[in-house]
């Protein structure tokens, strides 16, 4: 007599993956507020048992998904700056960068998910208000890298310090971001896009 053996589960990466996309896709249809681990388990066909072990709690699941998202967003913009570093062949000079920063931060301006989380969940401001998340982090390592590059290219940058720089840049940008439909009226989407690049560029001394 044989017996069948028992369904295998999802590799760990895989389970992953399928948690993070089900947990998008509930916070776009039913909201962030409403989204818990019961109805990310409900939607991936992961067991609530793995999802624990991936995550402690619904907040920290929504953590490691913004920092899928926008990791999503740079790559879209610029698949290069998944390998950015120093020992890149393409730095950019100065100008390049700040084009670059400008249609960065308009992709996540209108990223669906962002805007979601922006308008109902208190994950955005945690991590505003009182600490840097992981996401954000990678964020300012890329910016730096990149501004090593163009510090070290394009002199009218020199002297800057890419860590301070990226630092500042990024609290910045940031805050024009998030608090971009406050704006509007008087800067409707062409008219941010253009005040913010002036921006980038003044702060950068160009």
């Amino acid at each position: 007599m044989t017996t069948s053996a028992p369904p295998r589960s999802a590799p760990p990466r895989r389970s992953r993956d399928r948690s993070l996309t089900a947990a998008r896709g509930s916070i776009l249809e039913i909201g962030a507020a409403r989204t818990t681990m019961v109805e990310v388990a409900r939607r991936s066909g992961v067991g609530r048992t793995t999802l624990y072990r991936h995550w402690p709690d619904i907040t920290a699941l929504f953590a490691d998904l913004l920092t899928r998202e926008l990791a999503a967003v740079a790559e879209r913009v610029d698949p290069t700056l998944r390998d950015a570093g120093p020992a890149r062949p393409d730095a950019r000079d100065a100008d390049d960068l700040a084009r670059l920063l400008c249609t960065m931060a308009d992709e996540v301006r209108t990223d669906p998910l962002l805007d979601a989380l922006r308008r109902e969940s208190e994950l955005i401001a945690e991590y505003v208000l009182h600490r840097l998340g992981t996401s954000q982090r990678r964020l300012i390592a890329v910016l730096r890298g990149l501004l090593a590059q163009a510090i070290a290219t394009d002199g009218r940058l020199a002297g800057r310090d890419p860590d301070r720089t990226a630092t500042m840049l990024f609290l910045a940008l940031q805050g024009a971001v998030l608090s971009a439909p406050l704006a509007d009226p008087p800067l409707d989407p062409d008219a941010w896009r253009t005040e913010l690049h002036l921006l980038i560029r003044g702060y950068l001394g160009l």
